[in-house]
Formats: C-alpha cells, sequence, structure tokens
C-alpha cells in the first residue's frame, strides 16, 4: 500500500551509512529500556546503533502521541541541528540501547568530504514527514476502526522485513496496545477492541507478541487515506 512512500533501498543505504561508518566520528553511550533521552540539543544529532527508541510528543497535560519508532541506523536530533531552533520532544529508549551522538562540527567537517550526507540527511528528514503527514491524514479521514487498520499498514510498510508486493506480512518491531494507541489516537480500549474483532475476522493474528498481516486488502478498505 505504501511502497510509493516508503523507499526501503533507500532508507537501507541510509541506515548502513549511518551505523558502519559515521557513526564512528562520534561519543557513543549507552541506554537502558525505559530511560527517556534529551533530544532536545541543538549541537548535535544521534545515531541509534542498537535497541529501538520511541519519538514521542506529549501536551502540557501529560498526552502523549507517538510519532515513530527509531531502529538501528535511523537518526534523532537532525531537524533541530540543521533547522534552528527546538521542539520539545520526548525519546524513550524501548529497548536497551547504544547511541552515537555526532557533533555538527563533525557532521560539518564530514560534509565536505563527503556530500552524499546531505542525501541521506534530507532521506531521513522526509522518511519522518511523509509518517507524520500519514498519521495527521488517518486522524482526520478515519475511524476508530480506520484509524487502525491505517496504522497497521503503515507500520508494516515500514518493518525490517515488509513485503508491500504480497497480501501477508509482518510487523517487525512489537507494539504494546499503549502504544498503539498512542499512535492512532484512540484509547487503549478501543485498539483492544478493534485488534480482537481483526483477529476474528482473520485480518491479523499475532505470534511471539508481533503482528502478523493475513489480509492487507480488507484492511485497506476499512481506510480513508490519501490518493
Amino acid at each position: 500500500m505504501y511502497q510509493d512512500v516508503f523507499d526501503d533501498k533507500k532508507q537501507t543505504e541510509m541506515r548502513k551509512y549511518f551505523q558502519n561508518d559515521l557513526s564512528k566520528l562520534g561519543v557513543i553511550k549507552t541506554y537502558r529500556k525505559n530511560h527517556f533521552i534529551d533530544s532536545n540539543c541543538c549541537n548535535s544529532f544521534a545515531i541509534v546503533l542498537k535497541g529501538k527508541i520511541v519519538k514521542s510528543i506529549v501536551s502540557s497535560q501529560g498526552r502523549e502521541k507517538q510519532l515513530y519508532i527509531l531502529r538501528p541506523g535511523e537518526i534523532f536530533g537532525e531537524m533541530n541541528l540543521l533547522g534552528g531552533g527546538a521542539l520539545h520532544y520526548v525519546c524513550r529508549v524501548k529497548e536497551n540501547a547504544q547511541i552515537s551522538y555526532i557533533s555538527k562540527e563533525v557532521l560539518d567537517k564530514t560534509i565536505e568530504k563527503n556530500s552524499e550526507v546531505y542525501k541521506y540527511l534530507i532521506n531521513s528528514m522526509t522518511r519522518k514527514f511523509h509518517i507524520v503527514l500519514l498519521q495527521l491524514t488517518n486522524n482526520t479521514f478515519n475511524d476508530s476502526r480506520g484509524r487502525i487498520a491505517e496504522a497497521l499498514l503503515r507500520l508494516t510498510a515500514c518493518s525490517d522485513n515488509a513485503n508491500v508486493e504480497e497480501n501477508t506480512s509482518i510487523i517487525s518491531t512489537v507494539y504494546t496496545q499503549n502504544e498503539l494507541a498512542h499512535n492512532v489516537g484512540c484509547s487503549r480500549v478501543t485498539v483492544t477492541r478493534v485488534l480482537k474483532k481483526f483477529v476474528q475476522e482473520k485480518l491479523i493474528s499475532i505470534r511471539n507478541r508481533k503482528i502478523i498481516i493475513n489480509d492487507m486488502d480488507t484492511l485497506v478498505s476499512y481506510t480513508d487515506r490519501i490518493q
């Protein structure tokens, strides 16, 4: 469904460069699960080397909206570094993580030698823009069933082993029902009810806590999305 939106080849190339090459020039730190990372520094950006990081925004009343989950080779903080100013994001360690912090000085020197780095930074920011745009349109156009169906399709397309050419695929990252609720803007009770209905309809199944999409076409039919 989203093969034209998420270019897996470009994403894989970007992740390999950041993880295998640029990360060696940074300062490496390790974090345990559920640790909160300060991601609002404007003097560096971060490369995920191990584990997974959940990036969210939180309202003044404590309501959370999950934006995306970052995997090894993916980055955060590049928008604040390159764009100036800072929006307040919350980054939580979902799995024990190792992070490489690249300073602006190191980045500038690297770009002087290899302008291809710009391409990878733009790819990262564009992908995130697409994810947030799809979340926005999902919340605008769909009811709760459609929101959850669209989220499952989007998360499948963003997965490591997604195969969008077939009607069956798997969401490679384990999502709790709370995380799905924060992702789609529904209550946990609603997420539980809709997922149970999808299982009964054999649209999805759950194995080792991972969601398997068995019938993409029917899930797509539940959604109202960008043409």
